[in-house]
């Protein structure tokens, strides 16, 4: 068939390779034609020299194959398990240590990745409905995992087949350890023993045959002519084979499986994603040659925890799952509501009980809804709680079990208010209000008991209130009050009947904890108490001048003529400064709501300060010694100016403290200065409540006249600016070229204007205006609206000129002029008039 060609060590070393391979993933090709066509195709691939081929005409590849053969003759690492063609699982790698613990597995990967993508992609509808179905969580979930244990030992009864692996140990006399594997003809070769046939029997049986023929080379392991045996033999599994199994049906990823030989049907049914929406639980069926071995109900193991029928699988069996033929759903108040398949004959007191897990507490037990289908339409049937045991649900039943009424009680009265132990309390055996408060440990010290309410639902559904005075009760003037189911009692307390008293101190005190002066009123209080509560009297405290004023109290006076415009009484002492309880002490009680005022002293005064800049002899802060210090005394104080003081320029810096009402009433006035109505831009500083305003003095005056009208009183915080000689003017606005110059005494404003470039278009000339060294300034003045008189320049000077706003129109040029004639006609009639006369 083939040409003869010599077969090189690399050819050798593939077909090596090929048969590894074939070992480690456990292939079997019972069928001659498949294994003479795996065979040609290897043939060919070694014979044409080609690797590629090899890899083409299989599922596989070189470096693959490679890598597998490897790591399966490690004894920790990774293990890799490639099913036949056409398995659902594909390739499967478990990572494990040296000592044989699990450290990842790419099946149950794969399976958490599958419920995510099924979660993903199913219509809400459909995953929600498998939600609701008793069962389907446990193969849903990611942190359960149905796996066969292959680390278990070799389990009694297991049969042998193809490709499972023996582990022979001899011990004792003669030593010896085989590592033998079933062949597909189902023998295993015992080195100078022979092949032992063992395919299809429990490894019991496999150890008595392979015990009977080692005994032919090993003759201590049988008794010799009475002798006991001096060695010892034990045959166990060692690497299993894989079986192939088929799920269909009902299942959530029906196909075909390759699984470990040890695997039972929970272990595939698993990895098929459990049954899905219209799988049974209850009738699950293993074929093997054509007729059903199993059945299982999974519900045992939802129940009970115990698998019935969960045989080992062999190769080549089919696990069907079924359509369900019957089932109810169960809401409300049981412990696992779901949708639950049932088998005839099942009552509705087993499925609750048994899958269900019962009602929860709060189940209303004494009637059932059944909600059923009928050939045409719903029904609705009411069921007597204790006929669950013979009633026999159908398929589409909803059951539904209501709570009880949790906010009605049938025995139970409220009690609140001034009583020690205030909440529900049973109304059993004709209960009344006497000994429900002995059972509330009784009334508290403030309890009031002249009413006592109670509110009651009448017959009717309407509610009354009823009052009871209990000192009557206890008396014996009133009967003990009988109380009913949903009695709302209310003892009320006389500190809720009580206005929340208080009294108020303001002035000179510290007020260190409570800013805002009020106190609770207690009794018998005093002055001095209130004083002490508010942290004391400050330093500046008129102790000789106290005064309270009282709330006018009259309100029982109904007389017209007693009414008068008097509000208040006021009342004026002395404290003593200690405050002392001592025969000093003021000894005046106050009353609810009384104002205390506490006045300062009106000669103390606490420090204020000013302070001196530039060129004075001894700059600095400087204490005020008297309300009256003005400018004059100041620089007095300072040493008097400098030989480079300029006076002309001194400034007067003071703070300017506002309160909230004035800063919004400034704000209001600077809003409406702003409307533009007019065409007047108008740019004013933002309105603070704390700011510093420049104030232009004459110093020259000052020192010139000192208590005269320009020396002015100083105040707290008051900053005397006095600079050296400026020698520069700055022009600034409309201007071409906005500059800064060299003073000279003999230029006027046009003449700095000038060296600026001159206006420009938009300037307004008129409004033109100069800033002074000292702040001050002064405007441009003009004569029947055409001759300008601008401001005298002097040093450190600062000359503004501003944009015009306005927009002249035709009719207001026609106007000018028309306004200018009229004028200089008025001029020349009148000089003609005085020409005439002379």
């Amino acid at each position: 068939m083939f040409s003869s060609q010599t077969i090189d060590e690399s050819c050798m070393s593939n077909y090596q390779l090929f048969f590894k391979y074939l070992k480690v993933n456990h292939i079997r090709c019972f069928a001659s034609n498949s294994f003479h066509k795996i065979l040609s195709i290897l043939l060919i691939s070694i014979f044409s020299w080609n690797n590629e081929l090899l890899a083409q005409s299989l599922p596989i590849d070189i470096n693959s194959i490679k890598q597998q053969v490897k790591s399966s003759g490690s004894t920790g690492g990774s293990q890799t398990v490639t099913p036949a063609a056409g398995t659902a699982t594909g390739t499967r790698t478990v990572k494990e240590t040296a000592k044989g613990k699990t450290l990842t597995d790419s099946l149950t990967a794969a399976r958490k990745s599958t419920i995510d993508n099924e979660k993903t992609e199913l219509d809400s509808a459909t995953l929600s409905l498998r939600k609701k179905i008793f069962g389907y969580s446990i193969f849903n979930n990611k942190n359960l995992s149905f796996e066969a244990n292959l680390r278990m030992p070799s389990p009694r009864g297991y049969i042998l087949g193809a490709d499972d692996e023996l582990l022979i140990d001899i011990n004792g006399y003669s030593e010896a350890h085989y590592n033998l594997t079933v062949t597909s003809d189902g023998f295993i070769k015992i080195p100078l023993v022979g092949n032992v046939f063992v395919s299809g029997l429990t490894i019991e049986e496999a150890k008595t045959r392979i015990i009977n023929r080692l005994s032919q080379i090993y003759v201590g392991l049988k008794n010799y002519q009475g002798a006991a045996s001096n060695t010892t033999a034990t045959v166990s599994l060692g690497t299993i084979r894989t079986i192939r199994v088929t799920v269909q049906g009902e299942v959530i990823n029906p196909g075909t499986y390759s699984v470990p030989s040890l695997a039972k049907v929970m272990n595939v049914l698993y990895q098929a994603g459990g049954p899905n929406e219209n799988g049974t639980f209850r009738d699950i069926k293993v074929i093997r040659n054509k007729r059903v071995v199993a059945i299982l109900d999974l519900y045992d193991f939802l129940t009970s925890g115990i698998q019935r029928n969960d045989i080992a699988l062999q190769d080549q069996d089919i696990v069907k799952v079924g359509v369900y033929k019957s089932r109810i759903e169960i809401e409300g108040k049981v412990k696992k509501p779901a949708i639950f398949e049932i088998l005839p004959n099942e009552s509705l007191e087993k499925i609750i009980n048994e899958y269900a897990g019962g009602f929860t507490p709060d189940a209303y037990r004494q009637l059932i809804k059944v909600l059923r289908y009928t050939d045409t339409e719903r029904k609705l049937t009411d069921l007597s709680g204790d006929l669950l045991s013979s009633f026999m649900p159908k398929t589409g039943d909803l059951i539904t079990v209501d709570g009880v009424l949790v906010t009605r009680f049938e025995n139970v009265v409220t009690l609140s208010g001034a009583v020690f132990r205030p909440g529900k309390y049973s109304v059993s055996n004709n209960q009344t209000l006497v000994k429900l408060i002995k059972r509330a440990d009784g009334f508290r010290e403030d309890a009031f008991l002249g009413r006592i309410s109670i509110t009651r639902l009448s017959e009717d559904l309407h509610k009354e209130e009823i009052s009871i005075n209990y000192q009557d009760i206890i008396s014996g003037k009133t009967p003990d009050l009988v109380l009913k189911r949903e009695d709302n009692i209310v003892v009320y307390s006389k500190l809720d009947l009580e206005e929340d008293f208080t009294v108020r101190i303001q002035g000179a005190v510290n007020m260190k904890e409570n800013e805002t002066g009020y106190y609770p009123y207690v009794k018998n209080m005093t002055v001095e108490d209130v004083i002490l509560k508010a942290g004391g009297l400050s330093e500046s405290a008129a102790t000789g001048i106290i005064e309270v004023v009282r709330r006018k109290k009259n309100v029982d006076k109904y007389d017209v003529s007693s009414i008068t415009p008097q509000i208040g009484e006021r009342k004026v002492f002395a404290v003593s400064k200690s405050l002392s309880l001592d025969e000093t002490a003021s000894k005046f009680v106050l009353e609810p709501f009384d104002e205390i005022f506490v006045r300062s002293s009106p000669n103390y005064e606490k420090q204020q300060y000013v302070k001196m800049e530039g060129q004075v002899i001894l700059p600095g802060q400087f204490a005020l010694i008297s309300k009256e210090d003005k400018i004059s005394d100041l620089i007095a104080r300072a040493g008097g100016l400098n030989a480079q003081a300029y006076p002309a320029g001194a400034t007067l810096i003071r703070k300017v403290k506002l309160s909230k009402e004035e800063v919004e009433l400034k704000r209001k006035q600077q809003s409406e200065l702003q409307d533009n109505s007019n065409k007047v831009s108008v740019e004013l500083e933002p309105i603070a409540e704390e700011t510093d305003q420049s104030i232009g003095i004459d110093l020259i005056e000052v020192l010139k006249n000192p208590d005269g009208l320009a020396d002015l009183l100083l105040q707290d915080g008051d900053i005397i600016r006095i600079p050296k000689e400026p020698q520069t003017v700055r022009m600034q606005g409309e201007l071409l070229y906005p500059t800064s110059t060299r003073y000279l005494k003999e230029k006027t404003f046009k003449d700095y204007i000038a060296e600026a470039g001159g206006f420009t278009s938009m300037s307004a000339r008129k409004r033109a205006y100069v800033i002074y060294a000292n702040g001050s300034v002064d405007r441009t003045r003009s004569f029947l609206g055409i001759f300008s008189n601008y401001p005298k320049i002097e040093p450190g000077s600062e000359i503004v000129v501003p944009k015009s706003t306005r927009e002249v129109t035709p009719q207001q040029v026609q106007i000018l002029v028309s306004t200018i004639a009229g004028t200089l006609g008025t001029l020349f009639t009148i000089y003609g008039i005085l020409r005439l006369n002379k």
